[in-house]
């Protein structure tokens, strides 16, 4: 009977063994038995996005994936399914992405310290050169790329970031091309940083700067493997899927421009090796070209449109990709496995700053990164690391325009898990170059002025910096100053500076120009304030020498001028405006007050005040924009020779610039704007027409006429954006007791 017994329930445990192994068996044998798949991605652009369609019929299908080729945007979206990451959170977050900030390298303007953002109230071109031994230096790319390579940190960091990684351990084996810029050949990432290996891959020559990748320089890889069937065969791959969506070559008629002829030179090179590589498929692979049509490769604003699209031509394929599919409880064990490799990341426990470079004060860096939690630099006791976080915090520090890139890995180090940070100074610095054009026009007089401005930054350790400002035209200026900081991090500075300057000041008589004076000036300055990325309080003193030479034909009695003068300055700017140029959004106020004293021995005394503030808020592509301001005398009369001015387009739309006169004005405006079109980062912003209602009102001797009467006006414009600065089309028309109007083109500030 105990015989029985024991051989029953050894019959009964064989049969529960055979359950439990069964399907842990038939999965190992049909792992085993199944050929290895290597899917490859190409090249596309915007057009990428489309790669997702077809991976989710791959899931759909159970088709396992044993390992992953890609190039350029094939290489971020097979990089960022390669460690595990979900079809719909990948979506998601290149959902949210704003590809037009991704691709400017500067962060928001209001994140900016003031000092650094004061050249934009000046018609200055966007674009900087250096100077190094009297040679002129360009920038290597359009953009640094540092945001877009944050971007692929965060779409990677289930992997980890890790700074030296065997890309055969992420949960699906995986290899990214770039082309190396120093000598033409075809890089094959097998081990690194993942994030930066997707970043060469997809830096686009002219359009984003070359990636350094252990001390060479990367690019695109589509210049030399768009498809790179080649690398997944060596890889892993039994079988090729391989998914084409290059760009098609542009029509005759696109050909017309320097840069569609460019873009087509490109195109032509990716072309003849997609060619090659579609050469060396095989029999029972898989060939899979969705159906993009004309979609461009640069616009990313739209490119989930392409996911459907990838899906359809997939499907297309199913009947050759069935023959891949594999049970869903094979499909679900693969899967499983795969995620099992992940390796769990280790809590940080520190920071670590570098420069490469000579010039700029790490202490920068690390100053900025105290407020940032989790990475061992912050005053109090944090865990609760964030790579949003830090790659806002290292935005905002390369907005200081120190450096050429910013980036970071995390690495372990003697036991530690640690954020490695590095700035990469600006190779074409210290001594850096701008120029710019501003023209106004009305219908009686054109204002044209041309401008250079210098900077040599980092003279010392606390980042002083010697500026250079020279304008020839109808105001003729040299300033010189030198800024010093006096702390890292407290904002305080001390500015000497020497100013000359010389500019008509013009009058009218209603409509009737009837004169002019020809100031010139000279003064030496010394102020003193603090600054931050609100905005700046500085106040100082001066002493120098004014000339006033009239210019009224055959009126009497008008004096020239020879004077001294000493006296102090100061102006107050809260500045948390998006655009000064063309606002959309935030505020921006500018309190400014100026003096001459007897008692220090100028020979006048008087006192000038303004104060502007401009608010804006925008509604999509609606804007609205708020704007009003007054300038009043303090202490004395105002001298012919720095009278208050109103006229103009925004300032008085309907009169000519500068057409009225007083000691004392107020002015307020509204502003409606309407984008028509955003232009491509390296273009510009955008194009808008809008409208103002405009009010303003001068008073004092020097408008005896037309003391204290409101006048009313209004405009319609066209505006545009752009690398050169801001332009206008408009006409104003005052309106009341003076009927006058004016048209108006503006390139710079108006």
């Amino acid at each position: 009977m105990c015989t029985l017994k024991r051989s029953l329930f050894l019959r009964l445990l064989f049969a529960a063994l055979l359950v439990l192994v069964g399907p842990i068996t038939s999965t190992l044998a049909a792992s085993k038995d199944r050929p290895r798949v290597g899917l490859v991605l190409s090249g596309g652009g915007a057009r990428g996005v489309a790669h997702i369609g077809v991976l989710k019929v791959l899931e759909e299908m159970r088709v396992p994936i044993d390992c992953i080729a890609g190039t350029s945007m094939g290489a971020l979206v097979g990089g960022v399914y390669a460690t595990g990451q979900s079809l719909d959170r990948m979506t998601e977050r290149l959902g949210k992405v704003d590809w037009t900030e991704i691709f400017t390298d500067d962060p928001a303007r209001t994140e900016k310290p003031f000092h650094t953002k004061r050249d934009d109230f000046a018609p200055l071109f966007r674009f900087e050169l250096g100077l190094k031994d009297w040679t002129l230096l360009l920038p290597p790319g359009t953009t640094a790329g540092y945001k877009f390579e944050f971007l692929l940190r965060e779409l990677t960091d289930q992997a980890g970031n890790h700074a030296d990684q065997d890309f055969d351990l992420l949960p699906i084996p995986y290899r990214a091309v770039a082309t190396n810029l120093e000598n033409g050949d075809m890089t094959v990432f097998r081990r690194g940083d993942l994030a930066k290996a997707l970043r060469a891959s997809m830096s686009v020559p002219g359009l984003i700067s070359p990636m350094d990748v252990n001390g060479v320089l990367h690019v695109d890889g589509g210049l030399v493997r768009n498809l790179p069937v080649d690398i997944a065969r060596e890889a892993c791959a039994d079988v090729v899927i391989a998914v084409n969506v290059g760009s098609p070559l542009l029509t005759r008629d696109r050909l017309s421009s320097v840069v569609g002829v460019a873009l087509q030179s490109i195109n032509l090179l990716t072309e003849q090796n997609v060619r090659r590589s579609l050469g060396e498929l095989r029999a029972g692979d898989i060939l899979i070209e969705p159906k993009l049509g004309t979609f461009s490769a640069g616009d990313f604003a739209d490119a989930l449109k392409t996911i459907p699209m990838g899906e359809t031509a997939a499907r297309e394929k199913r009947d050759a990709l069935a023959r891949l599919s594999v049970p869903e409880d094979v499909y679900r064990a693969w899967r499983e496995a795969a995620l099992k490799k992940l390796v769990p990341a280790r809590e940080l426990t520190g920071a670590q700053v570098t420069i490469r470079g000579k010039r700029v004060n790490p202490k920068v860096i690390e100053g900025e990164l105290e407020e940032v939690p989790g990475i061992g630099l912050r005053r109090r006791e944090e865990t609760d690391f964030s790579l949003e976080h830090l790659n806002e915090r290292l935005v905002q520090v390369y907005g200081r325009g120190d450096f050429e890139n910013i980036g970071y890995s995390l690495v372990d180090s003697d036991g530690r898990h640690t954020v490695l940070i590095e700035g990469v100074e600006k190779s074409w610095g210290p001594d850096y170059l701008r120029f710019g054009l501003g023209l106004a026009t009305d219908t009686d007089q054109t204002r044209f002025n041309a401008l250079a401005s210098h900077r040599r930054t980092w003279i010392n350790s606390l980042g002083a910096e010697w500026r250079n400002d020279l304008q020839i035209g109808y105001t003729k200026l040299f300033r010189s100053e030198f800024y010093q900081p006096l702390a890292l991090r407290s904002g305080a500075f001390v500015a000497p500076r020497i100013e000359v300057q010389r500019e008509p000041v013009v009058f009218f008589l209603n409509e009737r120009r009837i004169g002019e004076y020809e100031v010139s000036h000279a003064r030496a300055h010394f102020d003193a304030g603090l600054q931050n990325k609100f905005g700046e309080g500085r106040i100082g003193f001066f002493a120098g020498k004014l000339e006033a030479k009239e210019d009224f034909g055959l009126a009497t009695g008008v004096p020239d001028y020879d004077i001294q003068q000493m006296g102090y300055t100061a102006r107050f700017v809260f500045d948390q405006i998006d655009n000064p140029r063309f606002p959309r959004d935030g505020v921006l106020a500018v309190l400014r007050t100026f003096g001459t004293v007897k008692g220090w021995g100028s020979d006048d005394q008087y006192n000038k005040t303004d104060l502007l503030v401009v608010a804006a808020k925008s509604f999509g592509r609606h804007a609205v924009q708020l704007a009003g301001g007054f300038g009043y005398t303090l202490e004395g009369e105002l001298p012919p020779y720095d009278p208050f001015q109103l006229g103009g387009f925004l300032r008085g739309s309907g009169y000519k610039i500068d057409q009225l006169s007083g000691e004392n004005v107020e002015f307020a405006r509204a502003v409606y704007s309407y984008e028509l079109a955003r232009l491509p980062s390296p273009l510009g912003r955008g194009v808008y027409l809008g409208g103002s209602l405009e009010a303003g009102r001068v008073r004092g001797p020097l408008d005896p006429a037309n003391n204290s009467k409101v006048r009313p006006g209004a405009s319609l414009f066209v505006g545009a954006e752009t690398f050169l600065g801001t332009a206008y089309f408009a006409y104003g028309q005052t309106f009341g007791d003076q009927r006058e109007n004016a048209f108006y083109l503006l390139i710079g500030n108006p």
